[in-house]
């Protein structure tokens, strides 16, 4: 919501009110308790579940107790308090749901999902005010899903205010199965998410960062989470530190399980609005870590209401939340312990780096990146190259132990995290969070330098980036590319090629869809009859729904697709597919191509939110004969 088009009625009114805020009076509604969906709602007996719902108005605190407050519309189950998100439905498969919806609302409620699995999201329940209605209908089949509800009518990606917070988990088990998951509802209140300047709040299972839940696994752990998208936004789901295997996707009317050969590995996974996915994982480092949505308007704090000071932030235990932790909504906090430690192998660097980030004088994008490789001579200032508009590639060895100093030369902090490089907690990057609560990593403060270590032990293409929670740090180039080679092995220029796609700010054109830092990337000559790599990045800030094609007069061409995230497809999955495909804020694609004759190619980028459109030209000819 643009706070230039609050009316002079809101005003006269109450600007609070107006917004959904609740007002401290009598008539309050009740308060809303988060929900950690772990207890099932309803009485389960002889393959029967009786469950007695209702929706009403309460009273939201998803920032804490002391913080801002929303009157929404809510489910809960008859005689309990009020749950965000609505009570969990659990049943095994072949059970036979019997539901009492009661709508305490002055208006009428539309709901979807209180039908038989698979199902359609067009079998809707109306219920008036003051109506009850009754349904019965069987599971289905197993799989996480969800219900909702809209009091205006509009699909879920356009529910608005009040109405956004009405949904809750209906998980459907295979016969004999012993629950060990965890459930997760993700929610995103928001005035108007057609308007511009859109205030979001983010929430997972009703409170957002720092007040959401923490969790504490032993090293080697399995860990089992089922998420669902109860939101009208993409989101993009990045875990620190780990890999993830992705068992199972869906919508919130159907599922589909992966087999244990076929599960995608990943480190970062998008889904829209309405789906779901099942993960498991296992830590296998002690540390702090985290698991959030990559969209950077969804990690962030939200901005403070006019006329709300903003309490100051602590964690689900109540203790104060360091400022240079800087997070907010989307975000879990994971510490993960070993009981029996190995002692530290003693470390020894066999490469090391300097990552040097300082500032340009009158231009943008405002900071610059230099990397300088110990081992290498200085180059003489005249012939020193510019830095570039977005970070130097670096390049290390799949199981070189590696330093890279990280030198900080602005006028504010900043922090570099190693985006999907497995690595100790303390050098994963977040300041004020990551490493062990006696040895926390911190802020890369002005002036200051802070040195970290990893041995890579896969070899991929990965991202390095700002984890300051700054919108400027992440327009301005403080990013780039992350790449590990086998050990033994070369770069090659000639035939490894990569594509980072991100935002910058360039006046007078504001935020731009740069490919390697530029609006306007030249034409790439390259040969036919050589296969090439191409690696693509994207670290877009928001981002989500990217997409990118490869075409030849604006068909698609036909590529392979080798590598996700920086680990290697199985062999079954390498194919040729069609040259088009989706990339998500925090993911990395590896494809290989090769032209058979000469021909000219349009590697297209395309954002649909702001409707930007960037294409690298690639103009395959004749390999020409080395001179003698």
């Amino acid at each position: 919501m643009s706070w230039n088009r609050v009316c002079s009625l809101c005003l006269s009114a109450g600007l609070l009110t107006c917004l959904g805020v609740a007002p401290a009076t009598a008539q309050t509604p009740p308060a809303v308790s988060p929900n950690d969906n772990r207890i099932p709602a309803g009485n389960l007996r002889s393959g029967v579940l009786t469950i007695h719902l209702e929706i009403a108005e309460g009273t939201w605190h998803p920032l804490g107790p002391d913080g801002e407050s929303h009157v929404v519309y809510i489910f809960r189950e008859a005689g309990h308090p009020l749950q965000n998100p609505g009570p969990l439905i659990r049943v095994p498969q072949g059970s036979e749901i019997q539901a009492t919806i009661l709508n305490t609302l002055p208006v009428g409620v539309t709901l979807h999902g209180f039908h038989e699995r698979p199902g359609e999201d067009k079998d809707t329940l109306n219920v008036p005010p003051g109506a009850t209605k009754e349904i019965q209908f069987h599971a289905g089949a197993p799989g996480a899903y969800f219900y909702w509800g809209t009091t205006s009518g509009n699909p879920l990606r356009l529910r608005v205010s009040a109405e956004t917070q009405l949904a809750g988990a209906l998980v459907i088990d295979s016969p004999g199965a012993t629950p060990w998951d965890r459930i997760f509802v993700l929610g995103v209140w928001s005035e108007d998410p057609a308007g511009p300047n859109v205030r979001e709040l983010a929430t997972i299972n009703g409170t957002s960062w720092p007040y959401t839940e923490r969790f504490n696994f032993k090293v080697g752990e399995t860990v089992h989470w089922r998420w669902l998208n109860a939101t009208g936004s993409d989101h993009a789901m990045h875990l620190h530190g780990f890999y993830y295997h992705v068992d199972a996707m869906g919508t919130s009317e159907r599922a589909h399980s992966f087999n244990r050969e076929t599960r995608p590995l990943v480190v970062t996974q998008h889904f829209d609005p309405g789906d779901t996915f099942d993960m498991s994982w296992v830590p296998e480092r002690a540390g702090r870590w985290l698991f959030h949505c990559h969209m950077l308007v969804h990690m962030l704090p939200p901005d403070p209401l006019p006329g709300v000071v903003p309490t100051v932030a602590h964690d689900s235990e109540h203790r104060a939340v360091p400022e240079a932790a800087g997070m907010g909504g989307l975000v879990i906090g994971i510490t993960v312990q070993d009981d029996k430690p190995l002692p530290a192998p003693v470390w020894r660097a066999e490469r090391k780096l300097q990552l040097i980030i300082s500032e340009r004088k009158d231009a943008r994008p405002h900071f610059a990146l230099k990397l300088q490789d110990a081992d290498q001579p200085s180059p003489r200032s005249e012939d020193r190259e510019q830095p570039a508009l977005i970070g130097p590639p670096i390049i290390l060895a799949q199981g070189q132990p590696v330093e890279i100093e990280v030198v900080n030369h602005l006028s504010e902090p900043t922090g570099i995290h190693w985006h999907g490089i497995e690595l100790e907690s303390y050098y994963d990057g977040v300041p004020g969070w990551t490493g062990t609560p006696d040895h926390v990593t911190p802020p890369v403060l002005p002036g200051k330098s802070f040195i970290a270590r990893m041995t890579p032990p896969r070899a991929g293409t990965f991202i390095y980036h700002t984890h300051w929670h700054d919108r400027a740090q992440l327009l301005n180039g403080i990013y780039g590319p992350l790449i590990v080679l086998p050990r033994g092995t070369a770069f090659d220029p000639a035939t490894d090629k990569t594509f980072l796609f991100s935002m910058g700010t360039f006046e007078p054109f504001g935020d731009m869809l740069l490919v390697n830092g530029n609006p306007q990337p030249a034409p790439l000559r390259l040969n036919f009859g050589k296969k090439y790599r191409l690696r693509f990045i994207n670290i877009a800030p928001d981002n989500v729904a990217m997409r990118v094609s490869l075409r030849q007069t604006g068909v698609p061409v036909q590529w392979r697709i080798v590598a996700k995230d920086g680990a290697d497809l199985p062999s079954a999955a390498v194919k040729m597919t069609t040259a088009e495909m989706g990339i998500t804020v925090g993911e990395t694609y590896d494809v290989e191509y090769e032209a058979e004759s000469a021909l000219e190619l349009s590697l297209e980028v395309y954002l649909p939110g702001p409707k930007l459109r960037a294409t690298q030209g690639l103009v395959f000819t004749p390999e020409r004969p080395p001179r003698d």
